[in-house]
């Protein structure tokens, strides 16, 4: 089943259904932590990333307290996971690095500075990050448990209209503080947001799936350009350690740090040409366009629906 909320179901059963089967993908992604760790757990935080943004569409439907009981026992999981995500990160940032920049410095520099952090991220992954993996596993059992108590009952559309607008308008916040001072604390909130909005029109995609899985899929750009700037963060942040790294390293210290700079300033340009068009619209205007688009298609689907058995025919 595809990450979406059907325009065919109940809005409660189409919830409950989506927010399953996150959750049991994200079970099952674990149960396979012994042939490949690093991966499992890596798709597992994908699940659970999704199943949260689900959450924060649905809050108003949900209320404060559904909500976040919720929400913290999927946050305290992912956080059970996130091992050593950072030491792997800046060895694919490494090698993101040293393709931008090929023959800038030499190729000994790179393959050093990549080398190394793959020792620090095997030295530090130990079991592969899954220590804690049978209390994850049961805290996610627990919480699939719980899906057919959500308070959704009354929950209808409009419910998911105010969740996906308040994403809207605090990513749009964001991406406007992170231009008055872009620094890598604003730019990391901004793309947060930016992902929640990604999230909510790929689970809107049925209302119009020409219009809105074009959109879902630049917000989802605006997120990769956001998130390698943070990966670059993290790898300045150990460059600038006092950590002893290679000496063909150490020689060019002050030269990659100076590379990394000029990535993320390609990637901020590139990331704030993007950010005015996916926030283009005031947050009254993108909620007024979203929820025609939502009504429009519950309605044709009512219309085109056969009735009920006993019913009049039509």
């Amino acid at each position: 089943m595809a990450y979406r909320l059907s325009i065919a179901d109940d809005l409660p059963t189409s919830v409950r259904a989506c927010a399953r089967e996150q959750l049991e993908g994200a079970v099952r992604q674990l149960e396979r932590a012994d042939e490949h760790p690093v991966d499992a757990v890596h798709e597992a935080r994908k699940h659970l990333k999704k199943a949260r943004a689900l959450l924060r569409l649905v809050r108003p439907a949900l209320g404060a307290k559904a909500y976040r009981r919720e929400n913290d026992a999927l946050r305290e999981a992912g956080l059970a996971l996130s091992g050593t995500r950072d030491a792997d990160v800046r060895v694919e940032t490494a090698a993101k690095l040293a393709e931008r920049f090929a023959g800038q410095l030499p190729s000994a520099t790179f393959a050093q500075l990549r080398e190394a952090l793959a020792g620090e991220a095997a030295g530090g992954r130990g079991d592969g990050g899954t220590s804690d993996l049978a209390a994850v596993l049961e805290a996610l059992g627990a919480a699939a448990a719980r899906v057919e108590q959500w308070p959704l009952g009354s929950a209808d559309w409009d419910d998911v209209l105010a969740g996906v607008a308040r994403a809207y308008t605090r990513g749009r916040k964001a991406f406007a503080a992170a231009r008055r001072e872009p620094t890598a604390e604003r730019l990391h909130d901004w793309r947060k947001r930016a992902k929640d909005l990604w999230y909510h029109e790929r689970l809107l995609t049925p209302a119009w799936p020409g219009v809105l899985a074009a959109q879902a899929e630049q917000a989802h750009e605006l997120t990769e350009l956001l998130g390698d700037d943070h990966d670059l963060a993290v790898l300045a942040e150990r460059l600038r350690a006092p950590t002893p790294l290679p000496p063909a390293v150490e020689a060019e210290r002050d030269a990659l740090l100076a590379l990394v700079a000029e990535r993320s300033t390609e990637l901020r340009a590139a990331a704030t040409r993007l950010g005015r068009r996916v926030y283009a619209e005031s947050p009254k205007a993108f909620s007024r366009r979203l929820a025609r688009y939502v009504h429009t298609a519950v309605e044709e689907r009512r219309a085109s629906a056969p009735p009920e058995a006993g019913g009049p025919a039509g």
